[in-house]
């Protein structure tokens, strides 16, 4: 597991709602923006879906440590959560 290191500038929940051309339900899904530096020391926003924001909500504007896995496509890689494993379970 790796763990994204940043400032957390944002947790909120997005979605939601019918879109109106294919009337296909958008559901609800609960995000956290990350600020980090690139390489170069440029600063980079990473949005991750989580899949609640307790214990989030009350940190915006201080550093988090967030459990990813990371997943590229051919392009610059990305993060996506990931729960770390229960205390005694082999992962």
């Amino acid at each position: 597991m790796l763990i994204l290191q940043g400032t957390l500038r944002a947790a909120t929940t997005l979605g939601g709602g019918t879109n109106k051309k294919t009337a296909e339900i958008i559901p609800l899904r609960n995000v956290l923006q990350v600020e980090t530096l690139d390489n170069r020391g440029l600063v980079k926003m990473d949005t991750i879906t989580v899949p609640s924001l307790d214990g989030y909500t009350g940190k915006i504007g201080q550093v988090v440590n967030i459990p990813v896995r990371a997943w590229a496509t051919g392009q610059p890689v990305n993060f996506v959560y990931e729960p770390a494993p229960a205390q005694g379970v082999a992962a």
